[in-house]
């Protein structure tokens, strides 16, 4: 295996980790969410069309809109 290849193995294996962890945040400020809504209806559409509108515009790619969407529904 190349020098180059061996690195950008790794470089994705280290970013992968960073998705990982960033997605574990992301569900514990979720759980959160949902913690302190007890009561108040917890899934709003709107909220999550908006998230994944923000989310497609700030998409510098080489993803999709549509990819990006599918990740964070």
């Amino acid at each position: 295996m190349s020098d180059e290849l061996l690195k950008l193995r790794n470089e994705i294996d280290r970013i992968d980790e960073e998705i990982l962890a960033r997605l574990a945040e992301r569900a514990r400020c979720a759980q959160r969410v949902g913690e302190i809504k007890r009561g108040v209806m917890y899934y709003r559409p709107e909220r999550e069309a908006q998230v994944l509108r923000r989310l497609a515009e700030l998409n510098p790619g080489p993803l999709s809109a549509d990819a990006v969407k599918t990740i964070f529904r």
